[in-house]
């Protein structure tokens, strides 16, 4: 018993410490990035549930694409010329930005170069793609520093290390990336670098490939897209056909979305304000603290596997929080925070078997030990339909320690012939102890007309409690099944002592515990003494010794 109740006192100690080794295990997982591939794909998912989004500012996108290049008949890359010529057209249809994602690095033969600078200076500024180095941006010819109206940007598009594209940088070296370079053409202001920690920020992907306006580069050379679906938009021109290669995987769409579209994206997503932000460092920890130490708290008020459904039930809540925050532009972590919790909730769970073992091993000693000094040790009250299993378990139990004598329980305790009253009554007296058994709804179980059972004089229930109240000191109400005590006010007068007495339960954290003082103070005759202790205890607010 003592050793029982030992565990029981430690039962907090040891819950708070499942809860700090919990929170230690996913920190060290946070603070190392052990699950940054786990937590990456989340964001995926996060994108698909979310769904796509109407692009805004105006953006649209010129593909270089199949059509274009049959129509052509060239192979790639095509001629200089058709850009120059393309550039003229646009400028017809006075767009606000024309932005050229395509790297014309090295010269060619033929009028193509000298078309391009000629077709840049015309309709400048034009801002082109290159690559950015340590000694600077790799010239082009139609974005030589001495070209005029020409702006150079870096090309750069960087991916996560499982090849997926989910954020854009400011930077690659010293010349901003192209959609950096964009948004401060079309603003007129810089976009700050502190935007962009660690030189990232999140591109907040619009859809999947194909959500942008997109117009085909020969229809749009050839006069087949008029000049109002391109006037004051932001016109990105790209290569658009999958064919050549310029295309990557997003947390978009596992479907390749073409690098001038990424650049949309990217552009949008400045434009926007950059409406997708991760958590506050300070944040993201106290959320997993937060998670940790919920299972543990819940293990202190409820049995296990109440713990675990209400565990369940705060994983449930969590996710569909951090899809709500995502869809208002947090990226809340998710995947530290969830074995946070799924660590402390195994480990409370398992504090909780390894104290229920405890308890029941000394509960099991303890009942072994108690002598019978009566014809009858144990009467069991109770209801047939609602208590019958509980009560024919606790019977067996009983009965295994004491013998089958050792226990008074309704008809199957009365020999053939015995009048019910005077032998109920008899049982009663003769037991050392009578055991009340309630369930959730004892309190209410109703007759056939809708009245209370235990408002009935006659109710068998009510005329064990009043004998037992009258001719014993030992009535003990056994809660099961998460059953409450009732009050006072609840119970008919003739058995309102019963709310007086202290109860016990089976399947909750100090069940056993009460039980083993209960049953060595039976055995001991020191009966009041122990509710007088225990009734003392629970003013104080005292734990077990």
């Amino acid at each position: 018993m003592n050793t029982a109740i030992r565990w029981l006192s430690r039962r907090p100690g040891l819950l708070s410490a499942v809860a700090v080794g919990a929170a230690f295990l996913a920190l060290i997982s946070y603070e190392t990035g052990a699950l940054d591939g786990l937590e990456r794909e989340t964001i995926d998912a996060r994108f698909e549930i979310r769904g796509d989004k109407a692009p805004g500012h105006g953006i649209v996108i010129v593909g270089l694409d199949q059509k274009s290049l049959v129509a052509f008949n060239e192979r790639p890359p095509i001629s200089r010329v058709h850009y120059a010529r393309l550039l003229d057209r646009l400028q017809a249809a006075n767009p606000r930005l024309i932005a050229i994602d395509v790297q014309f690095i090295g010269r060619t033969r033929g009028p193509g170069d000298q078309a391009l600078l000629q077709s840049i200076a015309r309709n400048g500024p034009v801002l082109l793609a290159t690559h950015d180095t340590e000694r600077g941006p790799v010239p082009v010819p139609a974005g030589q520093p001495e070209a005029e109206g020409a702006v150079l940007a870096s090309a750069a598009v960087d991916s996560d290390p499982d090849n997926v594209v989910r954020r854009m940088m400011y930077a690659p070296v010293s010349l901003p990336t192209f959609a950096v370079r964009a948004a401060e053409l079309v603003t007129g202001a810089p976009v700050a670098e502190g935007e962009f920690p660690a030189n990232h920020a999140w591109i907040d992907f619009h859809g999947r490939p194909g959500t942008y306006p997109t117009y085909s580069f020969i229809d749009v050379l050839k006069g087949r897209v008029s000049n109002t679906a391109l006037r004051r938009k932001l016109v990105l021109v790209g290569v658009t056909d999958p064919v050549e290669k310029d295309v990557f995987v997003t947390a978009a769409s596992s479907n390749p979305m073409p690098g001038v579209e990424i650049q949309a994206n990217a552009l949008n997503t400045i434009l926007d304000g950059f409406p997708l932000q991760p958590l506050d460092g300070g944040l993201e920890i106290a959320l997993l603290l937060a998670l940790a130490a919920t299972p543990a708290l819940l293990a202190i008020r409820l049995p296990a596997i109440y713990m675990l459904l209400a565990t369940f039930g705060t994983l449930f809540v969590f996710l569909v929080a951090s899809q709500l925050a995502f869809n208002s532009g947090w990226i809340v972590p998710v995947v530290d925070p969830i074995l946070a919790l799924i660590l402390s909730a195994a480990g409370a769970a398992t504090v909780d078997f390894l104290v229920e073992r405890r308890q029941r091993k000394a509960l099991e000693s303890t009942l072994s030990r108690l002598p019978g000094d009566r014809a009858c040790d144990f009467f069991i009250s109770y209801r047939r339909d609602q208590s019958s299993r509980a009560a024919q378990i606790l019977k067996e139990e009983l009965a295994t320690r004491f013998g089958e004598d050792s226990v008074f329980m309704d008809v199957a305790s009365l020999d053939a012939g015995q009048e019910w009253p005077r032998r109920l009554e008899e049982a009663i007296c003769e037991s050392a102890v009578v055991l009340v058994l309630m369930g959730p709804e004892w309190l209410q179980a109703a007759r056939p007309d809708g009245t209370r059972r235990l408002d009935d004089p006659r109710d068998w229930v009510r005329l064990e409690i009043e004998v037992g109240l009258r001719e014993q000191d030992v009535v003990v109400p056994v809660l099961i099944n998460g059953a409450r005590m009732p009050t006072e006010e609840e119970l008919p007068d003739s058995i309102r002592g019963l709310a007086r007495r202290n109860a016990f339960w089976l399947t909750v954290e100090r069940g056993s515990a009460q039980i083993d003082e209960l049953v060595d103070s039976i055995r001991d005759g020191r009966i009041r003494d122990f509710l007088a202790k225990e009734r003392s205890k629970s003013r104080r607010g005292d734990q077990p010794d």
